[in-house]
């Protein structure tokens, strides 16, 4: 249909209908695909964080269960709790008042710093066994960064702690901590101690902690005999969780991954909250949820702020507690290229229109362009300018038979072009060696010379004859002396240098040129490489074949300007040189010495 219009009309209605519906398609296959792969990459990003976080967070607490299980079975746990117990028994009575006014209210150092406390000097059996235990477990308290360490008798009785708050020394079954979690775990497992046996509680306000979030993690303790003897607990610290958990890392600007615990209250502090985010800030989003469900994945939600986001997510599970991992980055993060990307392509569309609208009333205003576009190809056409482009489309007007027919006459003439080269190729170079002829030799050595030459600089021609050669081409024939030639030009080539011409006269007779030649040391390296090259032996019809090769030297301006006779006197110091012995080289310039010797 489009082929048929006239081109008037073709033009402006064409051009302006398909460049605007190509650039709406490439606009909006653009912004989808970028949008789409945005979205996966920051998927893979995060799920990729959210792996990585998950796994710091259970080495983490396998760390943890193992020194608790290291330390329930450390014969220095087991003598701990038996000789604590000892003395707690010694006291007989009100061991709570006289163990807080000794190292509580009567503790010289500060709250922050009364486990620096290590003897009350009281001459109390309990006092002489906090001398000798009490340093090697702060120290374990220090190096592993927990909060506090418990030891219990089998009655509940907290009997030992390294940091001496207000539970040290109170019984956790019927005193007044009995209500809280540190409590429900010590009876789960004075109900039923087993060897080996690990239980967590999770994180909860901790009134002896001055109500801060204090989780932990316990197990009983057995002596030699499997005998049940107490119980050994760690309070969990938080800074850990949040060094894990707070990595910033690949997060960009508002990227977090944080902990979320069954109540949907955070057990690690948020990046962008001031203070303690733990038991404090609520995360009651599908992510959170599907974690706790047991799931995996990830979600464009919008996060416990309220802003939209990319959200990865999975459970962690620790001792029967389940806690939701979560890895959130603003989704206007993520997709700003996207929206930059989207405000240049309408931009850019605006543009293009204008353009495209401005350039298709142009066309169809003044048909006759493409008129004299083609025109202006046919004249640089005539003058042999082959290398123009000729755009040829399946249309049935005039514009389309003209490209057509340019095409053509086009091809025909690089055709034409490649004929000619080929025959000046053949009519300047030998058919054999593929090396020049004499006669390009000496056209471009007369160049040089009307060129000139610069100062300092001379110019060199070398004739050259192979020694030997008649007797190896009588001996082997034809073909192998034509092959001897093939190889003895390859060497020759290699032997000189780049802008140096090697030139075929004829039989097994060569001519040099060397022009830019300032230094007689270069016209003797030279020579003597060539006559090197020519050294080693050439294998013929499975035969070593040994030839030499003598060389004439002429050099201008010293011997003459005129390239014949330069050529003649090389000629002659050639002859020369095969008199003296074959295989070497004799200048021109010694044969004007000896003459006017004689």
């Amino acid at each position: 249909m489009f082929t048929d219009l006239k081109i008037t009309h073709k033009f402006p209605v064409v051009m302006i209908c398909f460049a605007l519906l190509s650039a709406l398609i490439t606009a909006f296959i653009a912004f989808t695909i970028a949008k789409n792969e945005m979205t996966n990459s920051a998927e893979d990003k995060l799920s990729s964080l959210l792996e990585s976080r998950a796994s710091s967070l259970n080495t983490y607490f396998s760390v943890i269960e193992k020194d608790l299980y290291f330390h329930a079975q450390s014969p220095l746990v087991i003598s701990a709790i038996k000789e604590f117990s000892q003395a707690w028994l010694a006291m007989e009575s009100e061991q709570t008042r006289q163990l807080q006014d000794t190292y509580i209210h009567m503790n010289p150092f500060s709250n922050e710093q009364k486990s620096a406390l290590h003897r009350a000097d009281n001459a109390s059996l309990y006092d002489k066994y906090h001398s000798e235990y009490h340093p090697a477990f702060r120290n374990l308290v220090s190096t592993r960064e927990f909060h506090d360490l418990f030891l219990f008798n089998t009655q509940g009785d907290l009997i030992y702690s390294v940091k001496k708050e207000e539970d040290f020394a109170t019984n956790l079954l019927t005193g007044p901590w009995r209500e809280t979690h540190l409590s429900h775990l010590i009876k789960e497992l004075n109900a039923q101690p087993k060897i080996s046996q690990h239980l967590f509680a999770d994180f909860s306000p901790y009134e002896p902690s001055h109500q801060a979030p204090a989780s932990f993690i316990a197990s009983p303790v057995f002596d030699s005999n499997r005998r049940y003897i107490g119980i050994i607990a760690f309070q969990m610290p938080l800074a850990p969780l949040n060094r894990v958990m707070q990595v910033t890392a690949g997060m960009g600007e508002s990227g977090e991954t944080y902990l979320v615990g069954p109540d949907l209250l955070m057990r690690s502090d948020s990046r962008f909250f001031q203070g303690r985010s733990i038991l404090q800030t609520q995360v009651d989003t599908p992510s959170v949820h599907r974690a706790l469900a047991g799931e995996s994945g990830s979600a464009r939600i919008e996060d416990y702020r309220g802003i939209s986001v990319f959200s990865a997510f999975a459970p962690v599970d620790f001792l029967g507690t389940r806690w939701a991992i979560v890895a959130e980055i603003d989704t206007n993060e993520i997709l700003s290229p996207v929206y930059t990307m989207s405000h240049f392509l309408i931009l850019s569309g605006v543009i293009i229109a204008i353009v495209i609208f401005f350039l298709g009333y142009l066309l169809a205003a003044d048909i006759s362009l493409p008129i004299v576009a083609m025109t202006h190809m046919m004249t640089r056409l005539s003058r042999n300018e082959l290398n123009i482009n000729i755009s040829v489309s399946e249309r049935k007007d005039e514009v389309g038979k003209m490209a057509k027919a340019m095409e053509v006459f086009k091809n025909n003439a690089i055709e034409r072009d490649q004929l000619q080269k080929k025959l000046n190729h053949m009519a300047h170079h030998d058919t054999l060696t593929g090396l020049p002829t004499r006669e390009y030799a000496g056209q471009q050595m007369k160049e040089y010379l009307k060129a000139g030459l610069k100062k300092g600089n001379k110019l060199v021609v070398m004739f050259a004859d192979l020694d030997n050669f008649k007797s190896i081409n009588d001996t082997l024939g034809h073909q192998a002396g034509d092959q001897l030639l093939k190889e003895v030009a390859v060497r020759l080539s290699e032997a000189v240098r780049e802008d140096d011409i090697i030139a075929r006269v004829g039989g097994d007779e060569f001519v040099i040129i060397l022009p830019y030649v300032n230094d007689l040391s270069v016209i003797e390296h030279i020579a003597n490489k060539m006559i090197d090259s020519l050294a080693i032996n050439f294998l013929l019809q499975e035969q070593f074949c040994q030839i030499g090769l003598s060389l004439g030297i002429a050099v201008a301006p010293d011997d003459g300007l005129d390239g014949t006779a330069l050529i003649n006197k090389a000629d002659k110091a050639m002859y020369q040189a095969k008199q003296r012995g074959k295989n070497n080289f004799v200048f021109a310039s010694e044969l004007k010495d000896q003459c006017q010797t004689g």
